[in-house]
């Protein structure tokens, strides 16, 4: 029996329609993309700036073989050239309606919910903390702290005592229990803890987790910390899945160190010299992100902010810009 051409999408191969089972076939259900140089198909995440490996990409769905065509595009009304028929020419117009929806995508609003991302503190910041914490008294007796005003903190404001996980929520939290650290810490021959308690760890996190074994009142404010905000040099590049942001600020307070985002917003907060220096930058993002798959990462000399990108398409800039008023 003659054998017949299947017409999906990214298949082509003939076939025996006496021998066409329901995984016969190889192909692409949905639409070609084009956008920023980057040529996939709507039903699978693959992309390429190459238009023959895109043409090539196999088929990301099983199904059975069809000797349907697909529907004929509408020939234009005066036809500035008479161009053979190609392999691609029925998929055409698809390409362009895909195009223009992909660029009319709605941002997400800026006033979406925040949350924290998850930090890794990498082994580059351990050895530097190692040596400079050795030296670094870091009780919360300091002079120049102090609970505050109540009226000037903010809801989420954390407590500055060594250990303690609270947060300011309300002035009922000023009558709150407060357990720190009172101690240095320690590290020596690979080990991990504080002065005040001795409870040994050869893991950085876990000793960073340590419930704190003295109690007192919360201390909301240290001057040496919010006194001395400092600009530090920030780049950014991307890869086909992420953005990634670096900020150079060296010896970061894993405990004080955070980044808060929601899909199109990301607040970098950093503590770093020690303790003794606070970067603050607030970032409109030009593209969106999928806050759940993003992650920081603590290194001795800068902060990683890594970012995985809702589509894995190429970023013009890392800030949104509004688009210029022409009337």
């Amino acid at each position: 029996m003659e054998l017949l051409i299947c017409y999906n999408k990214g298949c082509g191969s003939k076939y025996d329609p006496l021998n066409n089972s329901d995984d016969a076939c190889l192909y692409h259900p949905g639409g070609p993309v084009f956008h920023d140089a980057l040529k996939g198909w709507s039903c699978c995440k693959k992309r390429s700036t190459d238009f023959t490996e895109f043409l090539n990409f196999p088929g990301c769905t099983r199904g059975a073989h069809s000797d349907v065509k697909p529907p004929e595009p509408e020939k234009p009304a005066k036809p500035a050239i008479d161009i053979p028929d190609t392999p691609m020419e029925d998929d055409a117009p698809r390409m362009m309606k895909q195009k223009v929806e992909v660029g009319e995508v709605e941002r997400p609003p800026v006033d979406e919910p925040l949350s924290r991302l998850r930090v890794t503190v990498t082994p580059s910041l351990e050895k530097a903390l190692e040596k400079a914490l050795q030296s670094m008294n870091i009780t919360s007796t300091e002079s120049g702290i102090s609970n505050g005003d109540s009226n000037q903190l903010k809801i989420g404001t954390p407590c500055t005592n060594t250990g303690c996980k609270g947060t300011y929520q309300s002035a009922v939290s000023n009558e709150e229990t407060c357990n720190y650290h009172p101690g240095q810490a320690i590290f020596h021959e690979g080990m991990k803890y504080w002065s005040c308690c001795q409870r040994k760890t050869s893991d950085f996190t876990i000793f960073l987790d340590q419930e704190g074994c003295q109690q007192g009142q919360h201390v909301w404010t240290k001057k040496e910390m919010t006194d001395t905000q400092k600009s530090c040099r920030l780049d950014w590049f991307q890869t086909g899945p992420n953005t990634n942001i670096s900020v150079f600020a060296k010896l970061a307070v894993p405990d004080r160190t955070y980044v808060e985002v929601n899909r199109i917003v990301c607040n970098i907060h950093i503590v770093f010299d020690g303790g003794k220096s606070v970067f603050k930058q607030s970032i409109i993002l030009r593209n969106a992100i999928v806050p759940n798959q993003s992650e920081v990462r603590l290194l001795g000399t800068k902060v990683e902010v890594i970012l995985r990108k809702a589509e894995a398409f190429s970023w013009p800039s890392l800030e949104y810009r509004e688009p210029a008023n022409l009337s």
